[in-house]
């Protein structure tokens, strides 16, 4: 049985947006999301194909669901 996580995330890009953004909360996430997004934008094309970009914000934001949940208990 193989496991397809990197260090508890989904991927290695999603991990890595935890690693260099640190999100404290939801709108972190979403100021890394629109960070990233711009930058990729302003890339020449052909350095586009080197950036992995299946980055799964959905697993980036439900991980503060979980965590506001046990703050709130």
């Amino acid at each position: 049985m193989s496991n397809n996580t990197y260090n508890g995330w989904s991927n290695r890009a999603t991990w890595l947006v935890n690693i260099w953004f640190n999100p404290e909360s939801k709108d972190d996430v979403y100021m890394a999301q629109s960070t990233l997004e711009e930058a990729i934008d302003d890339l020449p094309d052909f350095l586009k194909d080197f950036v992995d970009t299946d980055i799964n914000w959905d697993e980036l934001l439900e991980h503060f669901n979980d965590d506001e949940e046990t703050e709130e208990e």
